[in-house]
């Protein structure tokens, strides 16, 4: 979802999500794009369940929200300003700091901190988003070492694994085979935002 918004002006932003209902609604649109299916028992018909927007299971009567199972799910401040994190953290390379977050949306620390490190895990994990700020690249061996031979000239080792730290904010690592110095800058350039932040140890 993150990735949809980085095409959104803020204008064409607030125009699709002008309120919480809206929010609600595309999510319940992502959750179920080809119509209600109970998380529960797979049954496919619903009525509208106690709570605004919770549908619930006319067979086994289990009750769902558009928010269940995301990011927003029990979230503790109004969805549509939990969207807006979640679209300036996608729209800004730079990254952006809990207090201009607080500052724009008129949160509390304690609640906008939490929700903006559960974005940035989902963000890191996810694999569609450069590693920023200073990142640091290495590598290692698997297999045993031959007495006497040094570096990549052990026969025994059977795999080289390159991988790579985001400092500070979390870290991803990536598996290569390959470890000619062209090829692990070409691998890891669209990883990384900026190519010349990439620390690789001299190769012995």
């Amino acid at each position: 979802m993150e990735k949809k918004y980085e095409s959104l002006t803020l204008f064409e932003f607030q125009e699709k999500f002008p309120d919480n209902d809206s929010c609600q609604e595309y999510l319940a649109e992502m959750k179920w794009p080809d119509g209600f299916k109970c998380e529960r028992c797979g049954h496919n018909r619903y009525c509208s369940g106690k709570l605004r927007h919770t549908r619930q299971c006319t067979k086994c009567k289990y009750q769902s929200t558009p928010t269940s199972g995301t990011l927003f799910h029990k979230v503790k401040f109004p969805l549509l300003k939990a969207f807006y994190i979640v679209y300036y953290m996608s729209t800004n390379k730079k990254g952006i700091a809990s207090t201009e977050l607080i500052r724009k949306l008129g949160l509390r620390q304690k609640t906008c901190w939490p929700f903006q490190q559960k974005v940035m895990k989902a963000m890191a994990s996810s694999g569609k988003y450069p590693l920023m700020g200073k990142v640091e690249v290495d590598e290692t061996v698997v297999g045993e070492q031959e007495e006497g031979v040094v570096g990549r000239q052990n026969n025994r080792k059977r795999q080289v694994i390159v991988a790579a730290l985001k400092v500070g904010m979390g870290w991803r690592e990536h598996a290569e085979e390959d470890t000619k110095q062209g090829t692990i800058q070409d691998d890891f350039r669209m990883k990384i935002e900026e190519v010349n932040r990439l620390y690789l140890q001299k190769v012995r």
